[in-house]
């Protein structure tokens, strides 16, 4: 009952909140189903996009299968295998190592001052460049002919160094690259002022030749290889080998076996397995339960998995839906036909690109079937707040309607119980 005692604000309050209740339950339900939607939404599809990181790990190495190098001596080669090397035994005679061309000019002093007129001509390969030794200013010393040397714009690659040993100073030039097309070559352009720098060069020390690293292939060495650097990148198909130091001998050789790694392919298939096993349980939790594109999604991955001849090759599913992998079978299948893997996952038409494809689908671009989804639940939600905020604006009247009946009714007993007092 309304007295003149009465908080009318805090009675209108209590009534508001009694007509609202109802509603907020249902907007409290409805926001809670649409946001857990949405983030359902986003675990779903950044498990997609690990799949898709998986895929292309995989399609990289242009094949799954894994391949090891055993070797027979330890110290001569690193040695390793990609996806299209071909399994067998090889020998290999290290006979030199590839290197840098490398020089040493003598000079007095390494503070006396260099020729200030006249040109020298520095060159590696085919490549040369010109110092003008005018441009190194009066006084110029050994140092700034070094760094003159260094910082040239079209120097192909000629590192300078200044060595100091016993009191004497050399200028050491070295090409940044092996192999014995780098040679370094210098000249001057015979003036007089140079005369210095020109005994340097007559009477310059050869360090370090240029020459390209050698090897010969086979039992009798009869297959000469050569390279400007140490490494053997695919001379022999998908085989990078890296020298480390030479046979003593002619006779000496480093023979390496070339094999399927079980262990590694294993491992790698076993990727591709648990990215998807990743989208089926996020599928199958709270809020896409049901989903029809979520749905979609697995029911389309399945059909290109299914279809694609894996159960040969170990994979299959089981009662919950998710991929195994049983090793056993997979072993068997690559002893049988070792490139079965390639020939069923690789390649523009093999089921990594075809996985790729279908999961573009539902996350590539504004049209793709998971951004279509979130549009339209976010759409969803903005109206439903569109809605709470009109809502809102309507409680808000209706307690201030209850405000004004309240105060209405409080002045009126109060006049009352003022007449009373009268009689």
């Amino acid at each position: 009952m309304i007295n003149g005692s009465t908080d009318v604000q805090s009675l209108a309050l209590q009534f508001m909140q009694a007509d609202r209740a109802s509603q907020d339950q249902f907007f409290a339900q409805r926001q809670n189903a649409y946001q857990t939607q949405l983030k359902a939404y986003q675990a779903l599809t950044s498990k997609i996009n690990e799949l898709h990181s998986t895929i292309d790990a995989l399609a990289d190495k242009n094949s799954l299968e894994a391949y090891s190098v055993t070797q027979s001596a330890e110290g001569y080669a690193d040695i390793t295998a990609s996806g299209n090397a071909a399994s067998g035994q090889y020998q290999i005679n290290i006979d030199q190592l590839a290197t840098a061309h490398q020089v040493a000019l003598d000079f007095a002093s390494e503070t006396d001052p260099v020729a200030t007129s006249g040109q020298l001509t520095l060159g590696l390969g085919g490549d040369t460049f010109n110092i003008d030794m005018a441009s190194l200013g009066a006084g110029a010393d050994l140092t700034d002919l070094r760094d003159a040397i260094n910082a040239h714009a079209d120097n192909p690659g000629v590192q300078a160094s200044i060595v100091r040993t016993g009191g004497a100073v050399k200028l050491m030039l070295t090409s940044e690259e092996t192999g014995a097309a780098n040679v370094v070559s210098m000249t001057t352009n015979g003036d007089p002022a140079m005369a210095d720098i020109q005994t340097a060069i007559d009477n310059h020390t050869e360090l370090s030749q240029a020459q390209d690293a050698r090897i010969y292939l086979g039992a009798n060495q009869s297959l000469e290889l050569t390279s400007a650097s140490n490494s053997f990148d695919n001379a022999i198909d998908g085989l990078t080998i890296d020298l480390k130091k030479t046979h003593a001998t002619a006779g000496d050789v480093l023979t390496f076996t070339v094999g399927q790694d079980g262990e590694a392919t294993r491992e790698q298939l076993q990727t591709l397995v648990d990215g998807y096993n990743a989208i089926v349980d996020t599928v199958s939790q709270k809020g896409v339960t049901g989903d029809s594109t979520a749905r979609m999604l697995v029911q389309q991955l399945r059909r290109e998995l299914s279809g694609s001849g894996i159960s040969g090759l170990g994979l299959e599913f089981n009662m919950s839906g998710k991929l195994t992998l049983e090793s056993g079978r997979l072993d068997d299948a690559l002893a049988a036909n070792p490139d079965a893997l390639t020939e069923t996952f690789g390649g523009d038409t093999g089921l990594l690109a075809k996985l790729d494809a279908r999961l573009d689908t539902f996350t590539k671009g504004d049209d793709s079937l998971l951004k279509s989804s979130s549009n339209a639940v976010q759409s969803s939600l903005d109206q439903l707040q569109d809605r709470m905020d009109r809502f809102d604006l309507r409680m808000e009247q209706t307690y201030n309607r209850y405000v004004n009946q309240f105060s209405q009714m409080q002045s009126l007993v109060m006049q009352m119980q003022q007449t009373a007092g009268l009689f």
